[in-house]
């Protein structure tokens, strides 16, 4: 990877070109304003599984909320997303991003999400995905990635410990478990 961007300009040094295991090539790439349109396509292909385990209810995201999800403050958060050419257009398979916290108690600390479209699940996308966020996030500052997810979301749960994040059931809500990634020790 390139340079660090200067804080809050497009990071444009972490366009990366990639194959899946099956040969397909994907760009993984900062997501922008410009992909609204692409961004709310992807999130309405979701299957109602895939949706309720990236938003933990059956609720969909309104057009505020999209339109927030591609306007970044790349100064304290980010998101990527991998893109290919399916019929000669571009189509998102999936994002992955991170939110600082708005206090600087709490700016060394983002939450993360992830999220593969049904049809590319399965292919090594996510992994990849979170390494490249993780190394992003380490970069920037970030000292610890956390977050929840639905305890029986065995694919996330699993791969968080690839990735070496410490899962433990949340004691107050035993339908959740929670995520935690320090940045400070050397990558898995």
């Amino acid at each position: 990877m390139a340079a660090t961007a200067e804080p809050g300009a497009y990071p444009a040094h972490l366009v990366e070109d990639w194959r899946l295991r099956d040969g397909r090539a994907v760009r993984i790439r900062p997501i922008h304003a410009d992909d609204l349109a692409m961004h709310t396509a992807f999130v309405a292909g979701l299957s109602d599984r895939t949706g309720y385990h990236r938003l933990l209810s059956p609720r969909k995201p309104q057009p505020d909320e999209l339109w927030r999800m591609t306007h970044i403050d790349y100064a304290r958060e980010l998101a990527l997303i991998a893109t290919t050419e399916v019929d000669g257009a571009e189509q998102q398979m999936g994002v992955v991003r991170y939110v600082r916290g708005d206090t600087p108690e709490t700016a060394e600390v983002a939450e993360f999400a992830v999220v593969i479209a049904d049809a590319w699940q399965r292919h090594g996308l996510a992994e990849k995905l979170m390494r490249v966020l993780i190394a992003a996030a380490r970069d920037a500052g970030v000292r610890q990635l956390a977050d929840i997810t639905l305890y029986d979301n065995l694919a996330m749960i699993a791969l968080a410990r690839r990735l070496g994040f410490k899962v433990q059931r949340d004691a107050g809500n035993p339908n959740v478990s929670r995520l935690r990634l320090a940045l400070d020790a050397p990558a898995p």
